[in-house]
């Protein structure tokens, strides 16, 4: 009985050796990239724009888990129908326990389920990959009083500080400005 667990720790334990033996060789024959060209954040060619951060539209991921989700139940459906084959025939491992009928009702009730779930998320709006707007009509900034500074304004504001702060002449802040 020991001997089966051994089995599976030796197993492991060459699966683990395995894994770490190629990242620690691939580590040393890989080239190493420390110029600025080599650390940037892709090296497909394209210079990035913006910050490597973006938000993404949490649309890709709704429709990647729905497809998850569908992809991995129709999985399930097919033995199902396996054992549902063989429970209508009488034969295979379903032969003689009269399941036949549960296993139809149970396959129907799931593929309902699904088809809920599918019903929920298209009628939430989900799946639209165009969203409409139902806001407001845009108005713009209405707040149109603010101008720019003029440049004496802001040397006036900044000598006011050099003042405060007790740093320097008037022609150091001049010289700072210039």
């Amino acid at each position: 009985m020991y001997f089966d667990y051994f089995n599976a720790l030796v197993f492991a334990a060459v699966g683990f050796v395995f894994v770490f033996a190629n990242m620690v060789i691939g580590s040393v024959i890989r080239p190493k990239r420390k110029g600025e060209q080599g650390l940037e954040v892709y090296e497909c060619g394209e210079e990035t724009l913006g910050e490597a951060w973006v938000k993404f539209d949490i649309r890709y991921y709704t429709v990647a888990l729905v497809y998850v989700i569908f992809a991995v139940e129709i999985a399930f459906l097919f033995p199902w129908a396996i054992v549902l084959k063989e429970s209508f025939a009488g034969t295979g491992a379903a032969e003689g326990l009269g399941i036949g009928a549960f296993a139809l009702v149970e396959g129907v009730l799931f593929i309902v389920v699904l088809f809920l779930g599918l019903a929920y998320v298209w009628a939430k709006g989900d799946l639209d990959w165009v969203l409409a707007y139902q806001g407001g009509d845009y108005a713009g900034r209405t707040d149109r009083s603010r101008s720019v500074p003029s440049l004496e304004e802001i040397r006036a504001a900044a000598e006011g500080k050099g003042d405060e702060a007790g740093e320097g002449s008037d022609d150091d802040g001049e010289e700072a400005l210039a």
